[in-house]
């Protein structure tokens, strides 16, 4: 999604349990990336939630880096408390990877 000019967001991507840690993930964000560059797309941003520590590392492990954060932002939008890896979700971390 286009979110600012030369900027686009990835703002859904997952890949099912039983699949996970096989490298898909690193896969389809390199796609991404590449088309973002083919494109001119210079900031590439993506948000996860504070508790997703895997997809965490993913994004930086990729050279996105932490820009800033988004309080109680699974509280605002979601109805019901989300609790991923033994802990309550609140906020949402906010990352960009540089494409210039």
């Amino acid at each position: 999604m286009t979110t600012r000019p030369l900027t686009v967001e990835i703002v859904n991507l997952a890949v099912r349990d039983d699949y996970q840690n096989h490298g898909i993930g690193a896969q389809l964000i390199n796609e991404v990336i590449q088309h973002c560059r083919a494109e001119k797309v210079t900031t590439l941003a993506i948000g996860t939630g504070s508790t997703s520590f895997g997809p965490l590392y993913l994004y930086q492990k990729l050279g996105f880096r932490m820009v800033g954060v988004d309080r109680d932002f699974f509280v605002r939008h979601y109805s019901r408390p989300i609790e991923e890896n033994g802990l309550v979700l609140r906020d949402m971390i906010r990352l960009e990877l540089n494409l210039k």
